[in-house]
């Protein structure tokens, strides 16, 4: 997990330049474009994260996927941090506040998730389309997948290999959470806890889409307060 480490110091220099100071007066419609070039998405571009990936959950590293064997077929595997560098922007607009956030999520292997890789509609794609990217409300939907119903995120289930991945957790929501290591996003009796809540309540319901357009900064809000609170750790 070296790349966002990379990426702090390019933006710490960045910001704390002359030329960001000339940017910010003259032609801040740059400032955006440049740290865009200097922080590569390392979901895409860090085979340290692949790696460190791969020993977590027992699969081969190989470039910047993960292979896992499935009934005899090889699906390959993508990584999928919680909260993306944009969105954390939205919440702390100063550089100082933000790049601190981004790496508290960066250096958190448990805040990297792993879906299959293929064409789209993918999990990881789908998980922005349908929920703006709440993790909560992803495994929300798959609790409900798994027991039989047709979700808001069926297609992407359904498609190429990740329906045979899916497979493997024998239709129990307990069995993926135990699986993926994602005990801290669910109560002792494995249902959903509301991270917009600070998990001091249950999902019991999907939301509208307006609801869910209001949910958005309480979420981030409040995920950033997990996150410091070790919640994930």
């Amino acid at each position: 997990m070296n790349l966002y480490k990379a990426n702090i110091n390019r933006l710490t220099h960045f910001y704390g330049s002359d030329f960001f100071k000339y940017l910010k007066t003259n032609d801040p419609t740059y400032i955006a474009k440049l740290a865009e070039q200097l922080c590569p998405d390392p979901d895409h571009d860090d085979f340290s994260l692949y790696i460190a990936l791969g020993q977590k959950f027992h699969l081969t590293a190989y470039r910047n996927t993960l292979i896992e064997t499935v009934a005899n077929h090889k699906i390959f595997l993508a990584a999928d941090v919680i909260c993306g560098r944009k969105q954390l922007m939205t919440i702390h607009p100063q550089f100082e506040m933000w790049i601190q956030d981004y790496e508290s999520i960066r250096q958190n292997l448990n805040l990297h998730f792993i879906w299959p890789k293929h064409k789209l509609p993918t999990i990881n794609t789908y998980r922005y389309t349908i929920y703006r990217d709440r993790m909560d409300y992803l495994l929300f939907d798959l609790q409900h997948y798994f027991q039989g119903e047709v979700t808001p995120m069926s297609r992407a289930y359904e498609n190429e290999t990740t329906k045979l991945w899916l497979t493997k957790f024998k239709h129990s929501f307990p069995n993926f959470i135990d699986s993926m290591q994602l005990q801290a996003f669910v109560d002792h009796d494995y249902q959903v806890l509301d991270i917009a809540s600070r998990q001091q309540k249950r999902l019991h319901a999907f939301l509208s889409p307006t609801q869910l357009h209001l949910s958005i900064q309480p979420y981030l809000e409040n995920l950033l307060w997990l996150i410091h609170q070790d919640k994930f750790n």
